[in-house]
């Protein structure tokens, strides 16, 4: 019988997967997709242009999970653009965020001396802030009712971490936790541009506007899984599929049984535990143990039988927010898409660039969609990953990889309309744009939701807010152990603590509790 079946085969279940394996426990993986990798992979056009699927960048990967895998020994070529981020304002306007703070100094100078002083100091403050977050995020959910002595030794060490921040700064933490992003970034800079780069940082992927309460936290949570403000794009060269391959490979190394294209039924149960699984087959295999690396409402209202769990907890998972606001649209080009603001730099494409020039931009696009329709103007992120990786197009040809904010899940709204509408806020900044595409490749929320089992199109398996983080990650009382009601049960998705994007955190603090407790049953 094996030990673990890990429903899953992305980030996350591959990571847990790996840690299992070298505990010598014996797993099995079940991912729907004929591909591995979920979030983190790499398709292949037609024209055999190769792009991420849906994330072009990865979380970056957690440290934690480099050094658990000895990542650092695998052959994976990370790649880290310089500049990271270029974003481009209304009236021609133009700031290049670089990994060194007196480049992008240097950069914000153009638009504003005042907020060109303040980069270094804002970044380094911010960061100290985050770091204990960070702490947080690298073990388990302490227990609300009865912590055991290892969370108390835990939040002791995240105690210190915040006491050596000194008095000045602990206030500044537990003020900006709760406030909106929007009144965080504008105690530092006077900027649009620069105010809204930041800001976007913090709202990615969430049904949340600057002005939303609480964005101050989700910025500093991204801070604790990368230290850019604007983030820093990282990859690895073949795209992140490739990083998911080199995972798979090495699982697979470890006797890890890695099964694509297999959809499960239901999660089998006998006298409240967790039995094994019964494919769309028919098929049903026992395990000691079963695993959700996937979203945790997907796995938990349409896998488990509703009579396997208590009514109230199955009302409060009816709850979890996941709204998914964003859409991914993959292009083709031929050629270099000329940006006119850059004047034929193209040194800027090599990171990723933003439009998304204020706050009130940023905001009216949240606007929109709070009343189920797409934002006229969407605010977009685009990288050409193949202008930094030759592998990935033939010569004369390049992979766009864009995100679309502002467009919710709705099935009144087109593939067509998503494209539309993104080239239009485009079409000012990069107008031959549009006349160099060959290929195009768009997926809506509700594609997110229907072929991906995202439960309501959202990235990352539920927002990130307050009330859904950390101990409440997925539900306050059951983010400790990563457990269900089901005894056997566990979730290690990033819809668990500490949730963000593809660091593979949650599946290596996941894989550590679940080993504990079946190394407890061998016992």
């Amino acid at each position: 019988m094996t030990d673990v079946i890990i429903i899953g085969g992305g980030l996350n279940g591959l990571v847990a997967a790996n840690v299992l394996a070298k505990k010598k426990f014996s797993v099995l993986v079940l991912e729907r997709e004929d591909q591995i990798g979920g979030a983190a992979v790499t398709g292949k056009s037609a024209m055999g242009v190769k792009s991420p699927t849906l994330s072009h960048a990865l979380g970056p990967i957690s440290p934690d999970v480099i050094r658990a895998l000895r990542l650092d020994r695998a052959g994976i070529e990370f790649m880290t653009p310089d500049p990271a981020l270029t974003t481009l304002g209304t009236n021609s306007e133009v700031i290049t965020f670089h990994r060194d703070h007196i480049l992008t100094a240097a950069s914000i100078e153009r638009v504003s001396s005042a907020d060109a002083a303040a980069w270094q100091s804002f970044g380094v403050t911010l960061q100290r802030l985050a770091n204990v977050l960070k702490e947080l995020n690298r073990h388990q959910a302490p227990s609300i009712d009865s912590p055991a002595s290892a969370d108390l030794w835990r939040l002791l060490k995240v105690g210190r971490h915040a006491r050596a921040l000194g008095s000045r700064e602990l206030a500044r933490l537990g003020r900006y936790v709760p406030i909106c992003v929007a009144d965080l970034v504008s105690e530092w800079f006077k900027s649009d541009l620069v105010q809204a780069a930041v800001a976007a940082r913090a709202i990615f992927g969430h049904h949340m506007g600057p002005w939303s309460a609480g964005t101050g936290a989700l910025l500093l949570q991204r801070l604790a899984e990368d230290p850019m403000p604007v983030g820093g794009g990282a990859t690895v060269k073949g795209g992140p599929g490739a990083f998911s391959a080199a995972l798979a490979a090495m699982a697979t190394g470890s006797s890890v049984n890695i099964r694509t294209g297999v959809r499960v039924a239901r999660v089998l149960t006998r006298a409240g535990a967790a039995v094994g699984v019964a494919l769309e087959s028919g098929e049903e295999i026992p395990a000691h143990a079963v695993v959700g690396a996937i979203d945790p409402k997907q796995l938990l209202l349409s896998l488990v039988e509703p009579t396997d769990l208590p009514p109230t907890f199955r009302q409060r998972v009816q709850q979890i927010r996941a709204r998914g606001v964003t859409a991914k649209i993959n292009l083709t080009i031929t050629g270099v898409p000329a940006f006119t603001a850059l004047h034929g730099d193209d040194l800027p494409l090599r990171g990723r660039m933003l439009i998304a020039p204020s706050i009130d931009y940023l905001e009216r696009a949240h606007d929109a969609t709070k009343y189920g329709g797409m934002a006229t103007s969407p605010w977009v992120e685009l990288s050409i990953p193949s202008i930094n990786d030759d592998t990935l197009a033939p010569q004369g040809h390049h992979a766009v990889s864009m995100y679309v904010h502002g467009v919710p899940n709705s099935p009144d709204i087109t593939r067509a309309d998503v494209l539309t509408r993104a080239l239009a806020v485009i079409a000012p900044h990069a107008p031959r744009l549009s006349s160099q595409i060959v290929e195009q490749e768009v997926f809506t929320p509700a594609d997110l939701e229907s072929r991906w089992g995202y439960t309501g199109g959202h990235f990352f398996h539920g927002e990130g807010t307050l009330d859904q983080w950390w101990v409440s990650r997925p539900l306050l009382g059951w983010a400790h152990r990563y457990a269900s009601p089901v005894q056997g049960l566990f979730l290690a998705s990033a819809g668990t603590h500490p949730g963000g994007g593809l660091t593979g955190q949650s599946g290596l603090n996941a894989a550590r509790v679940i080993s504990d407790v079946l190394g407890r049953r061998r016992r």
